[in-house]
């Protein structure tokens, strides 16, 4: 069996270090003559970088394509119509994954419920693997020798290019429009979201958000549970006032609020789901507790940088899009955010932002290749400054925040025109706030 892979990032790499590792002929294709390769390549695998022309299926019994690398690519539709499959590295390493997988998706909130799960199931003594879109790939991080639960964070990249892949519990935390530059309509991104229910059978877990609108069909005997922190479940779990709660199969189990570490709504649902998964799997309340105790949460989604001169500066970088980016600004008082936004744009509609950025929004400081775009959505419902870059920004914030304000970077925009990843301009923002 001759396999190529589309995409020498973290996913693809790994995936053809795995199958050479096998035995088997592996060939690793990137558009880039000279990629940068996150992990160092097997010389056992063949490079063929900088082509990608349709000679290269010669041979080829499958491919196994990187979920940076859209589906409709010419390479991958010339290997579709030559019949031959086509799967991601999440469905390729499925097939040698033993035990329990737990599977969560979502437009936001997606790594945090996943880490939490983690500290969760590591609170029980689960030793439970976290893998996917979020640490090391999945087909890096498999256990051979014995069964494990296998906690994965998925995106809708990663959900395409899955066939058999099965999760015992799988959570989708929200969807709203996201990757509009990949998709061609906000139904089709939601489509992508719900394949993390292919293939579940009797027995196992749907973990579903209140507000979220499904057009899976679940087969008989999936346990179906609802999570809102703004509304009552008759089965799932909701916030009653000072207390989260989990009602199920008539029974009711309650942990304070004050518990969890995390500050915001949304980080109440993201633990909601987490403890509906925890219990799905068997977990005790008690364990819960003590996780939500403990976690802090993840870097760069709304973290305290510093505080000073009365100001705090929070790096909110993973606010890709704008709805994350509007779950941010709910929590702050009003009038008193200096909020940085832009990026390069995916598709996003910045008009949805207007109301409460009029509300909550000292200023506008505009960043990246989106700047012109947001100004003008943004029109008139607060002062808008184009800084331009993030040195400009933080330099203006610290120059005209006032004392009991909030510098927020929240930028509601990838990071790939002039950052590597949200990590790398989190990293700056901290590095600039920091050196003030």
């Amino acid at each position: 069996m001759r396999t190529l892979v589309i995409g020498a990032a973290r996913s693809g790499v790994a995936a053809a270090n795995f199958l050479v590792a096998r035995a088997e002929p592996v060939v690793l294709a990137d558009k880039a003559s000279e990629p940068s390769l996150p992990y160092a390549l097997d010389p056992r695998v063949e490079r063929a970088f900088g082509r990608e022309y349709p000679t290269l299926l010669d041979g080829v019994t499958r491919v196994v394509v990187s979920p940076g690398v859209p589906m409709t690519i010419p390479l991958i539709v010339a290997a579709q119509s030559k019949g031959l499959p086509v799967l991601g590295e999440i469905e390729l390493a499925f097939q040698y994954a033993k035990g329990t997988i737990i599977a969560i998706t979502g437009s936001n909130g997606k790594s945090t419920t996943t880490a939490l799960i983690g500290e969760i199931l590591s609170v029980a003594g689960r030793q439970p693997i976290v893998a996917g879109n979020i640490g090391e790939p999945l087909i890096a991080s498999l256990d051979p020798e014995q069964s494990r639960t296998y906690v994965l964070e998925l995106s809708s990249f990663q959900l395409e290019a899955v066939e058999t892949f099965r999760a015992n519990v799988a959570l989708l935390l929200n969807v709203t429009p996201d990757h509009m530059d990949r998709y061609p309509d906000f139904e089709a991104y939601a489509a992508a979201k719900e394949r993390i229910f292919r293939n579940q059978q009797a027995g196992d877990t749907v973990i579903v958000n209140s507000s979220v609108r499904e057009h899976t069909a679940h087969p008989q005997g999936v346990r179906h549970w609802r999570f809102s922190a703004a509304e009552q479940i008759r089965e799932g779990g909701w916030l009653d006032g000072e207390d989260m709660v989990l009602t199920l199969a008539g029974e009711e189990h309650r942990i304070p609020r004050a518990s969890l570490k995390l500050e915001g709504q949304a980080n109440v649902e993201n633990a909601l789901a987490a403890w509906l998964a925890a219990h799905a799997v068997g977990v005790d309340d008690r364990s819960v507790q003590i996780a939500f105790g403990t976690f802090a949460g993840l870097p760069h989604r709304m973290e305290l940088v510093r505080e000073r001169h009365g100001v705090r500066w929070v790096n909110d970088s993973k606010g890709t899009n704008v709805d994350a980016t509007l779950k941010s600004l709910e929590g702050f008082d009003s009038g008193r955010v200096i909020l940085i936004l832009g990026g390069k744009d995916k598709a996003g509609e910045f008009e949805r932002m207007r109301d409460l950025v009029a509300l909550k929004a000292r200023a506008v400081l505009t960043i990246g290749s989106a700047a012109e775009k947001i100004a003008a959505a943004l029109d008139g419902t607060t002062e808008i400054i184009p800084a331009g870059d993030m040195q400009s920004a933080v330099q203006w914030a610290a120059s005209h925040a006032k004392r009991g304000q909030t510098v927020l970077l929240s930028p509601a925009c990838a990071s790939f025109d002039q950052y590597r990843n949200f990590e790398h301009r989190g990293d700056h923002f901290e590095e600039l706030v920091r050196a003030l």
